[in-house]
């Protein structure tokens, strides 16, 4: 009888820690620089075409797009060992010099290759304030309800941002261009990311706990394992490889059509639908995070993430046959109906088994695994799309998908994310095994079935490991 009482017990919970302070602002602040860093992409990359043409201004927005995807996890990691504060605003600082020396180079027309190191550094000096806020949803919510709540509230509204980002893009580069609508977003993103990073100063976003820590290893056998674990962080960890692959072929995805859909539309003649076709996928996004917020599907996280993994690529499977702009849409609309479940399910995998002092690291990798394919890609379709063969990127998209599904094959068959993620034993620990992190400490939340409930947020306008420049 006290089952159901818990039960009608955890909505309300969730909501109010939804609709008060923190939370509240954090996600307010989250959703509008998610969605100013999306129109940067958008911009660059029709104000570089302007001047360069397709083919150079994919080359620096898969770029940089790469590289900051490469260096993610290692801003993640030094806000995990050093402390967020001072390196959150530095960064800031820097990322803001680099922005306005990136829209001179626009506006005064420079070379394309100078533009790319400095959209490089911007980019790799942009604070990780998406995955501190992430990593810092555990220490704010206070069961597994709350969780899943708060990781369906972020992924749907950045989906929604997401939607937003293109038809802002749209509207600014018609009525100012698409140079001063560059500038124009860039000078917002500094905006927004100044309050942003006042409120994680004020709440400690991005902070770790001390976690225990275990004697030196002195053999050098175990010392070089023990060097390899810190450099690969928590890649290490069993099953993040079957989390990351997954999201690399929708990132594959990402990054192709963002290049393909402005190209072929302006082929087409029909650029007034820019901003409804790239937002194609996070309209979809939206309608799906929602659902799956809403509904208690009684399936372990393994499950669903194989099946909504299959959702995805099921529909892009069909982007061969998709020179028509209405099947186009259609297909990306109903692919993306599974990206944002697709992405929460992958954040609360990697909450299920990081501790603390990774959780940052970790987060960063659900987008970086994402962006690295996305840059990739970029290019690829870019030099297609020059060259005007749409059926051969429309192809090599597909191809993608397939991947993508295959994929899914590699989820483990057991309901929980892991054997080893359960409650600490009482016995010692084998000298080789890693140390003890405060999730190991907890019961696993995968037990729990309403333990399931996102640039990235699916994330078809551009990549979505952290704001993005």
């Amino acid at each position: 009888m006290t089952a159901p009482a818990c039960g009608r017990r955890k909505t309300p919970s969730a909501l109010r820690l939804l609709t008060r302070p923190p939370v509240r602002g954090l996600l307010t602040l989250a959703f509008l620089a998610r969605t100013t860093a999306a129109v940067l992409p958008i911009t660059l990359l029709l104000a570089l075409a302007q001047t360069h043409g397709y083919a150079r201004a994919a080359t620096v927005a898969g770029g940089y797009t790469f590289v900051l995807a490469l260096c993610a996890p290692l801003r993640g990691r030094l806000l995990d060992r050093y402390g967020a504060h001072r390196a959150l605003t530095l960064m800031g600082i820097t990322t803001a010099t680099f922005l306005a020396l990136v829209a001179g180079s626009i506006e005064f027309r420079w070379p394309w290759w100078t533009t790319l190191p400095l959209v490089i550094a911007a980019t790799l000096s942009s604070p990780p304030l998406n995955s501190a806020l992430r990593a810092s949803w555990r220490h704010l919510a206070t069961d597994e309800g709350q969780l899943k709540a708060v990781h369906s509230a972020d992924s749907i509204l950045e989906e929604a941002g997401f939607v937003l980002a293109p038809l802002t893009a749209g509207a600014a580069v018609v009525l100012l261009g698409p140079r001063h609508a560059y500038e124009a977003a860039a000078a917002s993103f500094v905006t927004i990311t100044v309050l942003y990073l006042t409120a994680a100063r004020r709440h400690q976003l991005g902070t770790t706990r001390p976690t225990p820590t275990k004697p030196i290893l002195t053999t050098i056998p175990r010392r070089r394992a023990h060097r390899s674990r810190s450099l690969l962080g928590p890649l290490t960890t069993p099953g993040m490889p079957a989390i990351l692959l997954p999201l690399f072929a929708m990132g594959a995805i990402f990054g192709g059509t963002t290049i393909l859909i402005p190209a072929y539309l302006q082929n087409q003649h029909a650029t007034a639908w820019l901003g409804p076709f790239l937002a194609a996928i996070s309209i979809g996004g939206v309608i799906g995070g929602i659902l799956y917020a809403t509904l208690d599907w009684k399936t372990g996280l393994w499950r669903k993430y194989q099946l909504l993994t299959l959702g995805f690529t099921l529909p892009t499977l069909l982007l061969f046959l998709a020179r028509p702009l209405w099947l186009l849409a259609t297909l990306l609309l109903v692919a993306g109906l599974f990206v944002t479940p697709l992405f929460i399910n992958a954040f609360l995998l990697v909450d299920a088994t990081t501790g603390d002092d990774t959780r940052v690291e970790a987060n960063t990798w659900v987008g970086a695994s994402t962006d690295i394919a996305n840059g990739i890609m970029a290019v690829v379709i870019g030099a297609l799309a020059e060259h005007q063969r749409w059926d051969t990127a429309l192809l090599t998209l597909t191809c993608c998908a397939a991947a993508g599904a295959m994929s899914s094959l590699l989820a483990p068959a057991s309901s929980t994310p892991w054997p080893s993620s359960g409650p600490a034993e009482p016995k010692a620990d084998p000298p080789a095994t890693r140390t003890p992190s405060a999730t190991d400490l907890r019961p696993t939340p995968a037990t729990d079935p309403g333990f399931a409930p996102m640039p990235a947020t699916g994330h078809a306008t551009g990549p979505v490991t952290e704001p993005l420049t």
